[in-house]
């Protein structure tokens, strides 16, 4: 989807070159370098996003109103503002398109006059909107259904695991209960036979002990095994995700045998890939996910710009309250340019 988005994109400066050229009478070499640096800069940030990338396009996008004003550039703008809708939250998208389209109207005002700039830059803005909108709430379909899908594994796991160890208990109380009396009638016509079949009286009792004994033993190995494949969950969860790339380790053998806790877990990494994408504008995210003695440990690392000082938003804070709810923790480090690292520790069990 993501190629295809681009290649749109393209198409679509490609059509703003093209009817530049067709109603120009005049030449546009500096025009026309400006309109490829930005195409240059719309490709470089398709292979590496960076918003750097697209503020130096919406500045190119300036510089040609500024040379040459044809009335279609405001569409690269466009085009800008569908690529923040996938990087930047709601306030700082609206914050960056209005910046733009004002720089935009400015350039028109200097080229032209106020009254083309008042006719032009206010569609524009609306069309800027609709894009940052839109492609905010595709970007957010395809995290939720990612999600979606990786609690529908940790779920169905869940089912199941219940559904057989409630099977294993049912037999388990039948067969256990016709099995004791079975030992005790036993017992019973052992006290009252005599000579041989005193003998095989004692061997089928002891058949009985040994059948309820390993009945019992069969359920209590199964109620033991019996875990969540929390590695398949999140495979799932970041295997849809655009950007940041995500560098997931998880040993395949990795499991959890409480739900509730394979579902902190998968919030958490759900949490850190979002933060990632959404703050950091991070191009890769590491992530570890191991046991560590009595706990899991989720370990997770970025290339995003950092920050001066660590702070909760509401996505942190409901993760750290998750954790601390089941006896875990949760530890933020960042700087300016090495990005953030995050340590979540969860105890296999509950400490009460």
């Amino acid at each position: 989807m993501n190629r295809l988005i681009t290649i749109a994109g393209v198409v679509a400066w490609l059509m703003v070159g093209i009817a530049a050229v067709a109603q120009s009478t005049v030449p546009l070499t500096q025009w026309g370098i400006a309109f490829a640096i930005f195409g240059a800069l719309f490709l470089a940030d398709s292979l590496r996003p960076r918003l750097i990338f697209l503020a130096a396009a919406a500045a190119a996008v300036v510089v040609m109103v500024l040379l040459l004003c044809q009335g279609f550039e405001g569409a690269l703008l466009v085009l800008i503002a569908m690529r923040l809708g996938t990087r930047l939250d709601r306030r700082d998208g609206i914050a960056w398109i209005v910046v733009q389209t004002l720089l935009l109207a400015a350039a028109m005002t200097i080229h032209w006059s106020l009254r083309p700039a008042l006719l032009l830059a206010p569609p524009y803005f609306g069309f800027e909107l609709l894009a940052f909108f839109v492609f905010q709430s595709i970007e957010r379909e395809q995290r939720a259904n990612a999600e979606l899908r990786a609690l529908q594994e940790v779920v169905a796991d869940a089912s199941r695991i219940a559904e057989r160890l409630r099977i294993a208990q049912e037999l388990h109380d039948a067969l256990g209960h016709h099995l004791t009396a079975l030992t005790l009638n036993l017992e019973a016509a052992l006290r009252r036979t005599e000579g041989d079949a005193r003998n095989d009286v004692q061997t089928a009792q002891t058949l009985a002990r040994r059948l309820l004994a390993d009945v019992r033993a069969i359920v209590a190995e199964k109620q033991e095994s019996e875990s969540i494949n929390i590695a398949g969950a999140l495979r799932t969860l970041v295997a849809t995700v655009p950007r940041p790339r995500v560098h997931l380790e998880i040993d395949d053998a990795l499991r959890i045998d409480d739900p509730e806790r394979a579902q902190i877990v998968l919030r958490c990494a759900q949490e850190i890939v979002t933060n990632a994408a959404r703050h950091a504008d991070a191009e890769n995210l590491w992530i570890v996910v191991e046991r560590d003695g009595a706990a899991f440990r989720i370990r997770a690392h970025d290339d995003g710009r950092g920050s001066a000082e660590a702070r909760d938003g509401f996505g942190l804070r409901g993760m750290r309250a998750r954790l601390e709810s089941a006896g875990g923790e949760l530890r933020i480090a960042t700087q300016p340019g090495r990005g953030f690292d995050v340590v979540a520790v969860l105890p296999l069990r509950s400490a009460t």
